[in-house]
Protein backbone atom coordinates (compact mmCIF):
# COMPACT_ATOMS: atom_id res chain seq x y z
CA UNK A 1 0.00 0.00 0.00
CA UNK A 2 1.48 3.69 -1.02
CA UNK A 3 2.44 5.61 2.13
CA UNK A 4 3.53 8.98 2.13
CA UNK A 5 7.09 9.76 3.93
CA UNK A 6 9.68 12.81 4.17
CA UNK A 7 13.36 12.61 5.22
CA UNK A 8 14.46 15.34 8.13
CA UNK A 9 16.43 16.42 10.55
CA UNK A 10 15.40 17.14 14.01
CA UNK A 11 16.67 19.32 16.77
CA UNK A 12 17.52 17.52 19.81
CA UNK A 13 16.09 18.01 23.29
CA UNK A 14 15.73 20.48 24.73
CA UNK A 15 16.03 22.80 21.53
CA UNK A 16 13.26 20.82 19.76
CA UNK A 17 11.08 21.44 22.57
CA UNK A 18 11.71 24.84 22.56
CA UNK A 19 10.29 25.24 18.86
CA UNK A 20 7.46 23.24 19.82
CA UNK A 21 6.50 25.78 22.67
CA UNK A 22 6.45 28.38 19.81
CA UNK A 23 4.62 26.17 17.94
CA UNK A 24 2.07 26.21 20.74
CA UNK A 25 2.21 29.80 20.92
CA UNK A 26 1.16 30.11 17.12
CA UNK A 27 -1.67 27.87 17.23
CA UNK A 28 -2.59 29.60 20.78
CA UNK A 29 -2.55 33.40 19.50
CA UNK A 30 -2.89 32.64 15.23
CA UNK A 31 -5.14 29.68 15.40
CA UNK A 32 -2.82 27.50 13.00
CA UNK A 33 -2.40 24.16 14.03
CA UNK A 34 -1.30 22.09 11.01
CA UNK A 35 2.47 22.49 12.04
CA UNK A 36 1.94 20.55 14.93
CA UNK A 37 1.24 17.79 13.14
CA UNK A 38 4.97 16.57 12.84
CA UNK A 39 8.20 17.07 15.47
CA UNK A 40 10.06 20.33 14.67
CA UNK A 41 12.52 19.39 11.75
CA UNK A 42 14.50 20.50 9.12
CA UNK A 43 13.22 19.11 5.76
CA UNK A 44 15.76 17.30 3.78
CA UNK A 45 13.29 15.66 0.98
CA UNK A 46 9.67 16.56 0.89
CA UNK A 47 6.79 14.19 0.95
CA UNK A 48 6.85 11.27 -1.27
CA UNK A 49 5.00 8.14 -1.68
CA UNK A 50 6.45 4.93 -1.46
CA UNK A 51 4.87 1.27 -1.62
CA UNK A 52 5.05 0.61 2.35
CA UNK A 53 6.33 -2.97 1.55
CA UNK A 54 9.70 -1.53 -0.09
CA UNK A 55 10.03 0.52 4.01
CA UNK A 56 12.81 -2.27 4.49
CA UNK A 57 14.59 -1.33 1.13
CA UNK A 58 14.62 2.41 2.05
CA UNK A 59 15.91 2.03 6.01
CA UNK A 60 19.00 -0.12 3.92
CA UNK A 61 19.93 2.63 1.62
CA UNK A 62 19.10 5.04 4.18
CA UNK A 63 21.64 3.30 6.35
CA UNK A 64 24.61 3.56 3.74
CA UNK A 65 23.46 6.99 2.85
CA UNK A 66 23.79 8.76 5.93
CA UNK A 67 27.60 6.84 6.34
CA UNK A 68 28.33 9.09 3.71
CA UNK A 69 28.50 12.03 5.74
CA UNK A 70 30.19 13.24 9.21
CA UNK A 71 28.00 15.35 11.81
CA UNK A 72 27.68 19.14 11.02
CA UNK A 73 26.27 22.10 13.15
CA UNK A 74 22.94 23.73 11.97
CA UNK A 75 22.67 27.39 13.09
CA UNK A 76 18.98 28.36 13.29
CA UNK A 77 18.75 32.05 13.26
CA UNK A 78 15.56 34.75 13.92
CA UNK A 79 12.47 34.53 11.76
CA UNK A 80 10.92 34.59 8.05
CA UNK A 81 8.28 34.09 6.11
CA UNK A 82 7.18 32.72 2.76
CA UNK A 83 3.89 34.87 2.36
CA UNK A 84 0.88 34.84 2.24
CA UNK A 85 0.92 31.50 4.82
CA UNK A 86 4.29 30.45 6.47
CA UNK A 87 5.97 31.67 9.19
CA UNK A 88 9.24 29.89 9.82
CA UNK A 89 12.61 29.70 12.37
CA UNK A 90 15.03 30.55 9.47
CA UNK A 91 18.22 28.18 8.76
CA UNK A 92 21.59 29.58 8.11
CA UNK A 93 22.21 27.63 4.96
CA UNK A 94 25.61 25.56 5.37
CA UNK A 95 27.73 23.78 2.49
CA UNK A 96 27.60 20.79 4.77
CA UNK A 97 23.50 20.72 4.68
CA UNK A 98 23.10 22.14 1.53
CA UNK A 99 25.60 19.07 0.36
CA UNK A 100 23.70 16.23 2.17
CA UNK A 101 19.88 18.20 0.88
CA UNK A 102 21.73 17.77 -2.96
CA UNK A 103 22.75 14.28 -2.51
CA UNK A 104 19.48 13.14 -0.87
CA UNK A 105 17.45 14.47 -3.72
CA UNK A 106 19.94 13.37 -6.54
CA UNK A 107 19.68 9.54 -4.94
CA UNK A 108 15.58 9.78 -4.33
CA UNK A 109 15.17 10.83 -8.04
CA UNK A 110 17.95 8.25 -9.41
CA UNK A 111 15.71 5.45 -7.26
CA UNK A 112 12.40 6.57 -8.61
CA UNK A 113 11.70 2.40 -9.20
CA UNK A 114 11.40 3.14 -5.57
CA UNK A 115 9.71 5.85 -4.85
CA UNK A 116 7.27 8.78 -6.22
CA UNK A 117 9.57 11.78 -5.56
CA UNK A 118 8.44 15.12 -7.68
CA UNK A 119 11.53 16.99 -7.89
CA UNK A 120 11.01 20.36 -7.74
CA UNK A 121 13.03 23.17 -9.63
CA UNK A 122 13.66 25.84 -6.71
CA UNK A 123 16.31 26.68 -4.47
CA UNK A 124 16.63 24.65 -0.94
CA UNK A 125 15.77 27.22 1.40
CA UNK A 126 16.10 24.85 4.61
CA UNK A 127 13.52 26.00 8.06
CA UNK A 128 11.34 25.31 10.52
CA UNK A 129 7.81 26.01 10.04
CA UNK A 130 5.91 27.26 12.55
CA UNK A 131 2.40 28.00 11.08
CA UNK A 132 1.15 27.09 6.94
CA UNK A 133 -1.33 25.94 5.13
CA UNK A 134 -4.02 26.81 7.82
CA UNK A 135 -2.94 30.26 8.87
CA UNK A 136 -5.25 32.37 7.32
CA UNK A 137 -3.65 35.38 5.49
CA UNK A 138 -5.17 37.94 8.01
CA UNK A 139 -3.33 36.12 10.85
CA UNK A 140 -0.32 35.88 8.77
CA UNK A 141 0.71 39.23 8.87
CA UNK A 142 -0.50 39.58 12.69
CA UNK A 143 2.05 36.59 13.25
CA UNK A 144 4.58 38.14 10.55
CA UNK A 145 3.76 41.43 13.03
CA UNK A 146 4.79 39.58 16.58
CA UNK A 147 7.95 37.64 15.29
CA UNK A 148 9.38 40.11 12.47
CA UNK A 149 11.57 41.65 14.92
CA UNK A 150 11.83 38.90 17.45
CA UNK A 151 15.69 37.12 18.16
CA UNK A 152 16.19 33.44 18.13
CA UNK A 153 19.20 31.78 18.15
CA UNK A 154 20.28 28.60 18.41
CA UNK A 155 22.67 25.99 16.79
CA UNK A 156 22.66 22.00 17.07
CA UNK A 157 24.94 19.17 15.81
CA UNK A 158 22.63 17.23 12.88
CA UNK A 159 24.39 13.59 13.48
CA UNK A 160 21.10 11.97 12.38
CA UNK A 161 18.63 11.85 9.65
CA UNK A 162 15.02 10.96 10.27
CA UNK A 163 12.35 9.15 8.42
CA UNK A 164 8.59 9.81 8.98
CA UNK A 165 5.44 8.48 8.14
CA UNK A 166 2.61 9.48 7.72
CA UNK A 167 -0.06 7.64 9.90
CA UNK A 168 -3.45 9.19 8.13
CA UNK A 169 -3.27 11.67 11.25
CA UNK A 170 0.40 13.31 11.96
CA UNK A 171 3.76 12.25 11.05
CA UNK A 172 5.65 9.61 13.62
CA UNK A 173 9.44 8.88 13.15
CA UNK A 174 9.97 5.11 12.04
CA UNK A 175 13.64 5.32 11.60
CA UNK A 176 16.96 7.47 12.30
CA UNK A 177 20.33 7.06 10.55
CA UNK A 178 23.68 8.10 12.12
CA UNK A 179 25.89 10.38 10.57
CA UNK A 180 28.89 8.88 10.52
Amino acid sequence: MNQLYFIALIPPEPLKDQIQDIKLEVTEKFNSSHSLNAPPHITLLSPFRMDEEQEDQLDSLLEVFAQGFEPFEVQLKNFSTFPPRVVFIDVIKSTELQNLQQKLEDTARSRSEMFAYNYHEREYHPHVTLAFKDLSKSNFYKAWDAFKDREFEEQFTADQLYLLKHDGEQWKVINNYNLS
